[in-house]
């Protein structure tokens, strides 16, 4: 059983940075010291470009991953630290702040986190971002703004424009040049009129990139000697000797030569791609647009994209598009003057409105990626519709977005959403639109960031309005199951049962998750024969149902109901839920199925494998920020140590966990083992152990484990490779092995390894197909052989 961690999410770019080999390696150097870098310049100078290119140069040497946070789609502040938390995949936790639970999940974790486009929030993001420094010194942070945050240790680097001077062989002209490529293959220097004349546009465009890329576009249609003599007509009067150069003002006489170029249709194209934040497709721009013509937007599109006003962005079935956000300001404030932003943004807001209404009616079945996908995706346009639509008082747009982003998007850990529905509910409520249950079944699911109590209710209220005439509620049972989740959170086992039990009971898709779910509830209650009674329908209906997430979910909740009556056949059904999970990238079971094969395998002496599992399932909790989920892995990891008879780790892990009460509440073991290692380490020793623990915080505690988790593995590694194992045989059948040699039976391996019987008689199956042997005397034979057996005390604890 495996799972692979993710390591950021930094986009791929098209092309190559030019003239920027120096700079890169002196920001490279400074972010490795330190903690907070911000990029400064005008707009259209290269900051994101060069943050990327620093990104990707130091991807290797920031094992938790190198994240980018576009803020530029972020139009209000009091958002920036849910865009932050989204952008990381981290989990809001409870009422906490959200900023509170970022700078938490980050802290001690080797991580380089881009923060582009601050200036525009400028404040709100110094804010986070000293918050988020505050807590840990580990993290990095090269942050892109127009102006300095003016945040504690902040080190400023200015990006200037490309040098202009050298002539043909400057950064600038070079970078004419290979865009000019891009448009033109052909394109080259042949002659000294264009060279004079490349040299001329690049000057006169004060060496900026943009305005560089967006003069050598126009190669694809005129030659350079053109555009100079018409770059130069608009720049006549800032050109005089008397006036140093204003770059910002060049910039956008720039991309004002650019736009007066385009045809009337062009432009109308150009202002309406402005209201997109995060990129749009073709569809949204023909919703916008009000075009039912999409061969004629596209072929708009083309032009734009050709011109270097949009970026194409192309995927393996769909093309996306985007605007560099110095254009994108420039064509909105073309959009306000010709009086059409408002329309343009309400037609934007309804847009993705219906479409995330339209795309949760087809949620729910073998199209589950797809749409969440999409979700994704469109999150920052979700989420200036969504704040458009409030400030307008367009409720139901609003709750539309609002409902069904959450109802999609908690699947995919995109629990910003969650705080939209809940946001919402009361001005909802007011207005008592028609989708009021959905947005209460999507408040719900706060249950999984630390909102127990106030989820379970607004669950319930979904349930109630459920019926009810005039309102459009979820499909039937959904927003029962919703509420059994919150009543489960809340510790009422019982009304879990007896809610699931319902669901369960109805046709259609509600049974697919409900018996899943009512099966968990069963076997949490002690419960195992009947929940056992009922994996076959659970599995076969979440099947026919063939929603991934509900496919993994239920493998996840079988293999619990057979941990303990069968562990192998748990491992099993686990294995096909991890090759599910890998398949469709259903990453919000990955720490629980991580977890719970690592309990397995710690109780069945499969000690490499568990230790594997743990490391995935603290990462995967550290990731998300699921703080209570990390509390009972860590929890969970002493009995691991103990059985590798490492006692100092454990007790130290121990000690740490006493700081979090919850703990004791979900690992009840932890009592007992505390003792036992009290009486193996010895009262003084011992309490020093869990002194050194209880001086951990979580993180702190996080990286102990993972680091103990690491160097256990080489041990175990180095033991096997001489003489300490069997080669081809596992730690714990090399123990069964030498137990086997010592005259043990099957029972007595059992009792002496404290697994099952059935375990320990499929352990020796596995060594005699590893050894190539039939029977006990043979495999006794083998190991006398090559001198594997010692006195069976010594393999006791694993």
């Amino acid at each position: 059983m495996s799972l692979e961690a993710r390591h950021g999410n930094l986009p791929r770019t098209a092309t190559a940075l030019v003239g920027r080999a120096g700079t890169l390696r002196e920001l490279a150097a400074l972010v490795r010291s330190r903690q907070l870098v911000t990029l400064t310049g005008v707009g259209g100078v290269g900051k994101t470009r060069l943050a990327l290119a620093v990104g990707a140069e130091l991807a290797e040497e920031f094992p938790d991953g190198t994240w980018l946070v576009e803020l530029a789609p972020v139009g209000n502040a009091d958002a920036v630290p849910d865009a932050i938390a989204t952008a990381l995949g981290i989990t809001p936790q409870g009422d906490a702040r959200v900023i509170d639970t970022v700078a938490e999940a980050v802290a001690g974790r080797r991580l380089l986190i881009l923060v582009d486009n601050c200036e525009h929030v400028l404040t709100a993001a110094a804010e986070a971002i000293a918050e988020i420094l505050a807590r840990s010194e580990v993290p990095r942070i090269l942050a892109t703004s127009r102006e300095h945050l003016r945040a504690p240790g902040e080190a400023l680097v200015p990006v200037s424009p490309l040098a202009v001077d050298g002539g043909m062989t400057s950064e600038a002209v070079t970078l004419f040049v290979e865009r000019a490529r891009a448009v033109r293959p052909g394109f080259g220097i042949f002659d000294a009129q264009t060279a004079d004349a490349v040299v001329e546009i690049c000057g006169t465009l004060d060496g900026l990139p943009l305005g560089i890329e967006l003069a050598a576009a126009r190669m694809a249609a005129m030659s350079a000697v053109e555009v100079r003599d018409r770059l130069g007509d608009r720049f006549r009067l800032l050109t005089g000797p008397e006036l140093a150069p204003d770059r910002q003002a060049t910039l956008r006489h720039a991309m004002a030569w650019s736009y007066d170029l385009l045809n009337d249709e062009e432009r109308a194209a150009l202002r309406q791609a402005s209201v997109f934040a995060g990129g749009f497709d073709l569809a949204a721009l023909c919703a916008v647009a009000e075009s039912g013509d999409d061969v004629e937007v596209l072929r708009l599109l083309d032009s734009l994209v050709r011109k270097s006003l949009v970026r194409a962005h192309h995927g393996p079935a769909r093309t996306r598009y985007s605007l560099f956000e110095t254009i994108r300001a420039f064509a909105d404030e073309r959009l306000v003057e010709a009086a059409e932003r408002e329309a343009a943004r309400d037609r934007h807001a309804a847009h993705f409105a219906d479409e995330a209404a339209r795309r949760w009616g087809q949620w729910n079945g073998p199209a589950w990626r797809t749409q969440v996908d999409w979700v994704t995706t469109e999150l920052a346009n979700l989420r200036s519709g969504l704040q458009w639509s409030i400030d307008r008082g367009h409720v139901e747009v609003a709750t539309d977005i609002a409902a069904h982003a959450a109802l999609m998007g908690f699947s995919v850990e995109l629990f910003e959403t969650i705080g939209w529905a809940e946001s919402l509910l009361d001005v909802a409520a007011r207005a008592d639109v028609p989708r009021l249950p959905r947005l209460y079944a999507a408040a719900g699911y706060a249950c999984f960031v630390g909102r127990a109590a106030v989820a379970t209710r607004n669950a319930h209220l979904a349930t109630e309005l459920e019926g009810q005439p005039g309102y459009q509620s979820c499909e039937p049972g959904y927003a029962t199951f919703i509420e059994a989740l919150g009543q489960v959170y809340c510790g009422n086992l019982d009304r879990y049962i007896e809610l699931t039990r319902d669901v369960a009971a109805l046709p259609g898709a509600g049974r697919a998750y409900g018996i899943a779910a009512y099966v968990d509830g069963l076997q949490s209650a002690g419960r195992v024969e009947e929940a056992l009674e009922l994996t076959g329908s659970a599995v076969a209906s979440a099947r026919q149902l063939a929603n991934p997430f509900w496919v993994v979910y239920t493998l996840w909740i079988v293999g619990l109901a057979w941990s303990k009556p069968d562990p192998q056949r748990a491992l099993e059904t686990w294995d096909e839920g991890v090759a599910q999970l890998g398949e469709h990238d259903v990453r919000f079971f990955e720490g629980f199925l991580a977890r719970d094969a690592a309990l397995l395998h710690t109780s069945d002496g499969q000690l490499e494998a568990a230790l594997t599992l743990f490391g995935t399932s603290i990462g995967a909790f550290l990731r998300s920020g699921a703080v209570a989920q990390l509390v009972i892995t860590l929890a969970s990891l002493p009995a691991l140590f103990e059985r590798l008879d490492r006692p100092a780790i454990a007790r130290t892990l121990l000690g740490a966990m006493a700081n979090e009460p919850a703990s004791v509440h979900h690992v009840p073991t932890l009592a007992d083992l505390g003792e036992r290692l009290d009486a193996q380490l010895g009262d003084e020793a011992s309490a020093r152990f869990a002194a050194v623990g209880g001086g951990m915080d979580l993180h702190e505690a996080s990286a102990y484990a993972l680091h103990q988790i690491g160097l256990a593995q080489r041990a175990l590694t180095a033991s096997s490779q001489h003489g300490g194992g069997v080669t081809g045989l596992t730690a714990r059948e090399t123990q069964v092995l030498r137990l086997i040699a010592d005259g043990a039976t099957t029972r007595e391996i059992s009792e002496r390894l404290f697994i099952s019987a059935k375990t320990a008689d499929n352990h020796i199956q596995h060594i005699y197909t590893k050894l190539g042997v039939t029977n006990r005397a043979a495999a006794t034979r083998w190991a006398l052989d090559r001198e594997v057996v010692v006195r069976a005390t010594e393999t006791g604890g694993g």
